[in-house]
């Protein structure tokens, strides 16, 4: 079977409560409390072609594809020191090309897959030749190559000894006992993404989407089994089941079900311990009781910022807009309020960020201007232009900006709104939050509008920085425009003229700062 590739998948509408026990035999004794399931923050964090875990003692482990895709390397990060060790490779064979990884973490063991192929890789073409490894010590690695078209990430005991990786009707599993060893498992229905957890005792629960001829014989399941035992299986009620969107493992007791670019859209299915059955303990919130759905270009569309509520924003005449907020404890909406009220029409503007941001910001155009709706604090909004300037946003996504020719208005968790008296004059400057309280533009020392300089704010005014800023390639062509591209993992600026175009990143770099130019 031909699998899909990429974690980030169509959006649906998802939830639901268990409707199914596994049988006695799963049913031993439950702890006296339950932790809390996992999170999305519990998820390891994407770096460019690798993932970083974190490690029962604090540590960090690191791991990656190099340029060459040709070695997967891993790094440790000591937090007693607050240093990152030395690269090591982790993973080397002759003609074999790795495009990607994935990992768990328990204790201070890891497992990971390495998506493979023979002789190159391509995106666009599931893997055949991934590779499951597994260490203790982050030192020495036992390795076994997968079978089939193999790309779901791995689950990891709570002990961190035993580990599976989920493949075509079946799975690989290490264990102290045996080693590794492959099992088939019939999984009816089993067509899109699936992924699998494994308990300290060797119990492996795989959870899919199983199709049928109809709709109504979608049904989300799980099939749970110790070794070669009679499977147990399970049928959760989980709208959307057989969507083609993301299924991942937090840890061996939590799966989120979902398209995981927001949270509105994303189901929490957990287990209190390793012994209980599977159930939906958190529905999607796009789901949820209490919601005042509207279509539209103005229809409901949904804002987040990790550590604020979620919100619905929505207007019924494309003018006026009003606000929900979720609770996540009750799992209900609140009343709907009024917002503000804007110049309409108004529709949504695709505001896609591969990070979330510190604040909740929504942008919307009205009568053809670009605007933004920002709150630092889900509570109190502010209404900025961003027609002339685009949208400011620090590197880490914490803070964004707006700006006009005269002034600068930063958002933050930190000071709420502060304003700055400095501004974007030329029609290419870039104005970008450096901290709560202060800014950095990107600007020219020419006419021609292509940036040059990279200035900071002062109480009086910019100052030139000596960070050096590349130079566009642009001969007799002259600036135009600049966009925001929140895509990658720092935000980058793309100013263009009428057949040129430059692409750059500012981030930070020890004291003070660099400016990058990405390359297409």
């Amino acid at each position: 079977m031909t699998g899909t590739r990429g974690r980030l998948m169509p959006r649906l509408v998802g939830g639901g409560i268990a409707v199914a026990l596994l049988a006695t035999t799963l049913a031993a004794a439950r702890a006296e409390v339950a932790p809390a399931p996992a999170t999305e923050a519990d998820l390891p964090r994407e770096t460019t072609r690798g993932v970083v875990v974190d490690l029962a003692d604090g540590d960090r482990f690191a791991v990656s594809v190099s340029r060459n895709l040709r070695e997967v390397r891993g790094r440790r990060y000591d937090a007693a020191t607050g240093t990152w060790g030395e690269r090591t490779v982790v993973l080397r064979r002759k003609n074999l090309f790795c495009g990607d990884v994935d990992a768990r973490a328990a204790g201070t063991s890891v497992a990971l897959i390495a998506e493979c192929d023979r002789f190159g890789y391509a995106e666009d073409q599931a893997p055949t030749h991934s590779q499951a490894l597994w260490s203790d010590d982050l030192v020495t690695w036992r390795v076994h190559r997968l079978e089939g078209e193999a790309y779901e990430e791995p689950g990891i005991s709570p002990d961190g000894r035993s580990a599976v990786w989920p493949q075509y009707q079946g799975h690989l599993t290490l264990t102290p006992a045996e080693g590794f060893g492959s099992r088939t498992i019939s999984l009816p229905g089993q067509e899109y993404t699936e992924t699998a957890t494994i308990a300290d005792d060797g119990r492996v629960s795989v959870l899919y989407g199983r199709n049928g001829r109809r709709e109504a014989d979608c049904r989300f399941t799980v099939v749970t089994r110790l070794g070669d035992g009679e499977p147990v299986r399970q049928e959760l009620d989980v709208p959307n089941a057989c969507s083609d969107s993301s299924l991942v493992n937090v840890d061996a007791l939590t799966v989120l079900f979902g398209d995981r670019t927001s949270p509105a859209y994303v189901t929490t299915i957990s287990r209190p311990d390793q012994s209980s059955a599977w159930t939906v303990t958190a529905v999607a919130p796009s789901a949820a009781p209490g919601l005042v759905e509207r279509g539209g270009r103005a229809g409901t569309t949904y804002v987040s910022s990790p550590g604020l509520p979620l919100v619905a924003l929505s207007s019924a005449d494309r003018s006026a807009v009003d606000v929900q907020e979720y609770d996540a404890l009750a799992q209900r909406w609140g009343p709907l309020r009024p917002l503000t009220t804007l110049p309409g029409p108004c529709h949504w503007e695709g505001a896609f960020s591969s990070q979330p941001f510190g604040v909740l910001v929504a942008q919307v155009a009205c009568a053809g201007r670009s605007k933004a709706l920002v709150s630092t604090d889900g509570s109190t909004w502010t209404t900025v232009q961003v027609a002339s300037h685009p949208l400011g946003v620090s590197a880490d996504r914490r803070w964004v900006s707006s700006s006009t020719r005269r002034s600068t208005t930063v958002f933050s968790r930190e000071l709420g709104r502060v304003v700055l008296p400095v501004g974007a004059t030329r029609r290419c400057d870039v104005v970008l939050p450096s901290g709560p309280g202060s800014a950095l533009r990107l600007t020219t020392s020419r006419a021609s509008g292509w940036p040059t300089v990279l200035q900071e704010s002062t109480a009086s005014g910019w100052r030139r920085t000596d960070t050096a800023v590349p130079r566009a390639r642009a001969r007799n062509d002259t600036c135009r425009r600049v966009q925001v591209d929140l895509y990658g993992t720092a935000p980058s600026y793309t100013f263009s003229g009428r057949l040129h175009s430059t692409t750059l990143s500012v981030v930070p770099r020890g004291d003070g700062w660099k400016v990058r130019r990405t390359l297409y």
